[in-house]
């Protein structure tokens, strides 16, 4: 008859192969765990640098127009400040400008290259608000500028309509002069009413004086007047 396993034999080592088979059994989970845990986490950092590469890419995308508008921008009132040089009735909006001008060109709108993508993105957010702010603070001191020296154009040519106006009263006085001394023929007198009544009516002009045009118009026309009152007076004399 065949030789069998002594009882005791049997029931020593089937307790430690269970033992055995269920460390290996716990070692194996808890492999499955870290292998899971490392996916977990893998994962979720790859999700959170696309993240932040998004936000970037997003902050990035927003400050190119306003980097832009604020180059184009210093390049106009770069233009406007040379042209309004000399002709501001407030000089100090000239160094306003200027000032403004200096600080929005030492803004660096790059993309920054370093830190982590999170704080690159915070950076370019930051460069944008900041050209935001100096697009707008050159853009009031271009305006307050062009606004002033405007005035400044309108002062010259009420200067001249001022003087304008003054050669038409002369011509006036002495026209009226020679109509009161009875010289001249029926014709050549109703002609040089006729230049007075149109001298009184350039005369009478009115003028806004925020509008240029309209000082310009009435200086046109007081000089208008003045050629045909002397006119009319010198063909009186005759």
């Amino acid at each position: 008859m065949a030789a069998s396993t002594p009882p005791e034999t049997a029931t020593t080592t089937a307790p430690a192969d269970r033992a055995r088979r269920t460390r290996l059994a716990v070692v194996a989970v808890a492999v499955v765990l870290l292998l899971v845990a490392g996916g977990v986490w893998f994962a979720s950092a790859q999700r959170s640098q696309a993240q932040d590469r998004s936000a970037l890419d997003d902050a990035l995308a927003d400050l190119a127009p306003v980097a832009l508008d604020l180059r184009q921008q210093i390049e106009a009132s770069h233009e406007g400040l040379a042209s309004a040089e000399g002709r501001l009735l407030d000089p100090s909006l000239g160094t306003v400008l200027a000032d403004a001008l200096a600080e929005a060109e030492t803004l660096d709108t790059t993309a920054p290259t370093e830190g982590s993508l999170a704080e690159q993105a915070a950076a370019v957010e930051q460069t944008r608000a900041t050209a935001l702010a100096q697009l707008t603070a050159v853009q009031d001191a271009t305006r307050d500028l062009f606004e002033n020296s405007y005035y400044y154009e309108i002062a010259q040519e009420e200067q001249a309509r001022q003087a304008a106006l003054a050669a038409l009263d002369a011509a006036v006085a002495a026209g009226q002069q020679a109509l009161a001394a009875g010289a001249g023929d029926a014709d050549a007198r109703a002609a040089l009413q006729s230049a007075l009544d149109a001298a009184a009516a350039a005369r009478a002009t009115e003028v806004d004086p925020d509008l240029i045009d309209t000082v310009i118009s009435a200086t046109t026309a007081a000089q208008e007047a003045t050629t045909g009152v002397e006119a009319a007076t010198a063909a009186l004399a005759g």
